[in-house]
């Protein structure tokens, strides 16, 4: 096991260090009291674990360990701190163990197990890298670490961690400066604050990712610019279903069944259920997507006269995703009259009365108003008969 070790205080990286040289399972240490050389020679090492203080002058810890991700993914990291407070940050940076001041050598021999068992568990990176993975986006954010698996949620330490990641994914291979994460993330911080809470999140973005074996890559475009996500060899399912829309011949007849699997494959919205705000562009672009070839197969079905529940899918769908469509909210109540749904067709038009006028502000049109009452005068004498 290869270990770095990196504290500003010369007399506690002499401490650390002669402790470490007693396990029997650390093959080398390189100790640093000048972060940002460490930093950079932590390409070279690529050591298995990293010992870090947290608390350092130009380069605090927390940004040292976010950078060191980067080019270290496999790294474990390990806190060191002074104060009580710090090794609780630690724990929320999702780091694998925390050590304070003065350091004891049997808290150190703990935590060496812990690295060693987490190790002994841990996927190889190339095995990682021949894994078929997917980031699902529509609907609810999922990760599959491997072909057959099913898509799981990522376990995010906080709320503001996801939604830096889909940020990041939202422009995915393109430079994200700091400046805009900084303004849109942390508007009311002080810069100094700020920076450490995006470094905080980057880092638990990282480690999220490397948990559930996902082989993304956030890279530094520089330690001052920004961040670019690199998905790799990583599906993303939007650009899947995309490329799929754009392989339709355009005749809906001979495109039937492949236009029925990406019509399913449209789960939700991009990323629906969050409602970040800077998302509703290409949440409403992928909508109108899926809605004009909803559209097309649906009037499709009725003109070729397919069964009647076919088309009331499609349509009962569509008025979900765009339900001031006041006509397709007519063909609704049709389809539901000819399946002698009677209670839904009413269901439907009171709802549909109650989109158009509370929260258009507009009447519904006559055509529809008049349709449903003489649909009731029939359904009443067809009533009276009986």
């Amino acid at each position: 096991m290869r270990v770095l070790v990196i504290d500003d205080e010369r007399l506690a990286l002499v401490q650390l260090e002669r402790v470490l040289r007693q396990s029997m399972e650390i093959t080398s240490i390189d100790v640093f009291q000048n972060p940002k050389q460490a930093v950079e020679q932590a390409i070279e090492l690529q050591p298995d674990v990293v010992f870090l203080d947290i608390h350092m002058p130009e380069l605090s810890g927390i940004q040292a360990a976010e950078l060191i991700q980067e080019t270290c993914p496999q790294a474990d990291i390990v806190f060191v701190t002074a104060h009580d407070e710090y090794a609780i940050k630690a724990f929320e940076l999702n780091a694998v163990d925390y050590l304070l001041k003065p350091l004891q050598k049997s808290r150190v021999e703990i935590t060496i197990e812990r690295l060693l068992k987490r190790r002994s568990t841990k996927p190889l990176s190339k095995e990682i890298e021949k894994q078929e993975q997917t980031v699902y986006c529509f609907k609810t954010l999922r990760f599959q670490s491997s072909h057959g698996q099913p898509p799981e949620l990522p376990k995010w330490r906080t709320a503001k961690a996801q939604e830096l990641f889909c940020y990041l994914l939202h422009h995915r291979g393109q430079i994200v400066h700091k400046s805009i994460l900084l303004d849109l993330f942390f508007p009311e911080m002080d810069m100094k604050r700020a920076m450490t809470q995006l470094y905080t999140a980057i880092y638990q973005i990282r480690q999220c990712l490397q948990k559930m074996n996902m082989n993304i890559t956030i890279h530094n475009s520089s330690i001052q610019e920004g961040y670019i996500l690199d998905l790799g060899q990583v599906v993303l399912d939007l650009e899947q279903w995309e490329q799929g829309m754009v392989k339709l011949s355009g005749s809906i007849s001979e495109d039937q069944d492949q236009a029925l699997r990406l019509l399913g494959e449209y789960e939700g919205d991009y990323l629906q259920d969050y409602g970040y705000l800077w998302a509703e562009y290409e949440r409403e672009r992928l909508r109108q997507l899926w809605l004009s070839l909803a559209r097309m197969l649906a009037a499709y079905y009725l003109e070729r006269g397919d069964p009647t529940s076919d088309a009331l899918q499609l349509y009962e769908r569509i008025q979900t995703l765009d339900p001031y469509e006041v006509e397709e909210g007519l063909i609704v109540m049709r389809l539901y009259d000819e399946l002698g749904c009677y209670d839904k067709v009413t269901f439907h038009y009171e709802r549909l009365l109650q989109t158009i006028e509370n929260d258009l502000g507009l009447t519904v049109p006559l055509q529809v108003t008049e349709w449903y009452k003489q649909w009731q005068e029939k359904k009443n004498g067809k009533e009276m008969l009986l």
